[in-house]
């Protein structure tokens, strides 16, 4: 019994780094949800429950992976999954656009503390940008301490503010179409189901060197498997949420760059203020997903050299962060999510077929590549 209740408490934590790898700027703020799924209208929700089944299986698929091929780098895993070829071009694409999610976080805790507080954008894009960069800085343990930390705390805050907005705007539901043929919010595609396939693969994709982490951690399969359903499901549920919410409030919130914020805002001071809180958590555990991941691609974690690259890497991205948020989420979460269905496409294609986690003589082939390289 003891036992058992050890390894929920490990799914629940794996699962909520999972969560916290995700939720970040574009997710909480509610900008990506407005482009992606509401801004469709109510034919969104049925492309979020896609994105939620997707989000749980993909975890899965992606944690157990890191527990069997004994890794923490999305390298091993787009080679093992894609081929030297294609794996090797995804592997290094992905590099760049997980620099690009970076800054995304970046200028979206900018974007935040300028709505908000009426600070200068550099000021929260410095902050973002320190904290991330001292958590990746102490190694990955410290990430998987503050990732599983902040994320139960997010999930309550979004269900919560997204129950209350949705209950004092109600009577708003009914008139949807009309609202939106009068805003006509902009969407990440000209297709509702490609909007949630793609929704699916610019999230999960960027963050397999975390997920690897974890399986890898984990020496129960199960664990890392079940943790993967877990924090998928519970992003999906998330979506559902505020894509409701902003249905209840969509004429109110829908040019600010932060609409979730507005939203919170809207309920009193309060809520507007510990959102706002939540919100720069969730960019920052997005942002240090990303960070390991480039560090732990080249560097074991932790080394002089490690340390180096991602100082390095979040100077880059301060400076990359100086174009609109609402822009940045608009372009390079499509373009990303459109290289990760090459990375989906392999992995469901191996795992339909029994190859994904069965071809050992590929494990030990990617294996002394990894070394070598």
């Amino acid at each position: 019994m003891e036992l058992k209740s050890l390894a929920f408490f490990r799914i629940l934590a794996y699962a909520g780094v999972y969560v916290g790898a995700v939720i970040g700027a574009g997710y909480a703020s509610g900008q990506e949800i407005l482009q992606f799924f509401a801004g469709y209208g109510y034919i969104g929700l049925v492309g979020a429950l896609i994105t939620t089944i997707l989000l749980a299986w993909y975890g899965a698929v992606f944690m157990e992976l890191g527990h069997r091929l004994k890794t923490n780098s999305h390298k091993v895993v787009c080679r093992y999954l894609c081929g030297n070829l294609l794996g090797g071009l995804a592997d290094y694409v992905l590099l760049f656009f997980m620099f690009g999610m970076i800054t995304i976080m970046i200028s979206g805790g900018g974007a935040a503390m300028e709505q908000y507080y009426g600070w200068d954008p550099m000021i929260g894009k410095l902050i973002i940008a320190f904290a991330t960069f001292l958590t990746v800085f102490s190694g990955f343990s410290s990430a998987l301490k503050t990732l599983g930390f902040i994320t139960p705390v997010m999930v309550i805050g979004v269900l919560i503010i997204s129950m209350i907005t949705i209950g004092q705007n109600y009577g708003k539901l009914t008139h949807l179409d009309e609202t939106l043929a009068i805003i006509k919010p902009a969407t990440a595609s000209n297709f509702w189901w490609f909007a949630a396939i793609i929704y699916v693969s610019y999230n999960v994709v960027p963050g397999v060197s975390t997920f690897a982490s974890l399986g890898n951690a984990e020496k129960n399969v199960l664990v890392a498997r079940s943790a993967g359903i877990v924090g998928g499901l519970t992003l999906g549920i998330c979506i559902l949420f505020i894509t409701i919410a902003i249905f209840s409030n969509l004429a109110e919130v829908a040019s600010y760059q932060i609409p979730f914020l507005e939203i919170a805002k809207q309920i009193n001071y309060t809520s507007g203020l510990l959102f706002s809180i939540l919100l720069l958590a969730a960019v920052y555990t997005t942002a240090v997903s990303n960070l390991y991941g480039m560090g732990i691609r080249f560097f074991d974690a932790g080394s002089a050299k490690f340390r180096l690259m991602v100082f390095v890497v979040i100077i880059a991205a301060v400076l990359a962060s100086m174009f609109p948020f609402n822009q940045l989420v608009g372009t390079v979460y499509p373009a990303l999510g459109v290289l990760g269905l090459v990375v989906m496409a392999c992995a469901f294609y191996k795992t339909i077929t029994g190859k994904v986690f069965s071809d050992k003589v590929e494990k030990k082939r990617l294996a002394l590549l990894a070394k070598k390289s």
